[in-house]
């Protein structure tokens, strides 16, 4: 088991994360993450479950800092990052909120930077 399906498992395990949350991020680390590159993805893919299981609770969101923001969108990679965001709002069947879309673009370029 990698170590991105063992931190899905104990966020599971503890009632951290829903069903639903765990099923997506599964679905994405088999999308977007090569063998091997899954530590490069360990804070996209707990904030991804933890987004998910935020809007399923209907918790309250922050947006990231604007500043931090706009570093993001002049990354070379924001349009990638923004087709992988739209890819999981699309297995989701939902509109992702501003807030949890931009932490999700930003941890995607982080990501795909390193």
């Amino acid at each position: 088991m990698s170590m991105l399906a063992e931190r899905l498992e104990l966020l599971f395990g503890t009632d951290t994360i829903t069903a639903h949350a765990k099923h997506v991020c599964e679905a994405a680390i088999q999308q977007f993450i090569v063998p091997g590159e899954e530590k490069k993805y360990t804070k996209l893919i707990t904030h991804l479950a933890m987004a998910l299981t935020r809007i399923e609770r209907k918790e309250v969101l922050n947006a990231p800092p604007g500043e931090l923001m706009e570093e993001v969108l002049q990354s070379e990679h924001y349009g990638q990052a923004r087709q992988h965001v739209a890819w999981i709002a699309s297995i989701c069947n939902a509109e992702l909120p501003d807030e949890e879309r931009q932490y999700l673009e930003m941890h995607f370029v982080h990501a795909l930077t390193d």
